[in-house]
């Protein structure tokens, strides 16, 4: 993307605003689906291993266990989890931004452009780093998925506004999806870690 946005670099930095509208109202109606999925409700969680189904009680998307406990956040009566509570809140901190972006004019110089989209891209990977490493602190864990959606946010609006082309605008919005599914993918495997490391039978993940 960034390769692609260097030689197609518009030098007017302008974005009609038919193009704002469909790329930032194809980031939207993905944040509001990823707020709906992030905050479907997950109370049991079928398991079949030994050809016999069995259920384990679930607490805030994840097992009700100890080895997870670190894996949710308690907010007065509630458990939730911080992964998903997170993704819901930048979603949400997202959908504002775009909003924003779309309604009000703004310039914005080709260097400070391409920070945006490496801050976007860091931020991504240090999000990456923060699943897979063994120790989980789950506000931590809240505050990085929360930063992950807007990440996206300040890639597409990079993207869009280097090149002034809903194509590339609307590939970043594709891409997000597949650095979305990899943040999934990693955390299956984290949690599949935890489950492995475990001394009990149930082995949910």
């Amino acid at each position: 993307m960034i390769v692609a946005s260097v030689f197609s670099y518009s030098d007017q930095n302008i974005v009609h605003m038919s193009d704002k509208l469909v790329v930032g109202g194809a980031f939207i109606i993905s944040c509001i689906f990823g707020i709906y999925a992030a905050v479907k409700p997950d109370r049991i969680y079928p398991k079949g291993g030994d050809g016999q189904q069995s259920q384990i009680k679930i607490i805030g998307h994840h097992p009700d266990c100890e080895e997870f406990n670190n894996h949710v956040i308690k907010i007065k009566n509630t458990i939730l989890c911080p992964g998903c509570y997170g993704l819901a809140l930048g979603s949400a901190i997202s959908i504002l931004l775009m909003s924003g972006y779309i309604v009000f004019p703004i310039e914005i110089q080709q260097i400070h452009l391409y920070v945006l989209v490496i801050l976007g891209m860091l931020l991504i990977v240090l999000n990456y780093v923060e699943i897979i490493i063994p120790a989980r602190i789950a506000y931590f864990h809240l505050i990085s998925n929360i930063f992950l959606v807007i990440s996206f946010f300040l890639v597409i609006l990079g993207i869009l506004h280097l090149t002034g082309n809903m194509i590339y605008g609307l590939s970043a919005v594709l891409i997000s999806y597949l650095w979305l599914d990899t943040r999934i993918q990693l955390s299956d495997w984290r949690h599949s870690q935890v489950c492995q490391n475990c001394n009990e039978s149930c082995k949910v993940y």
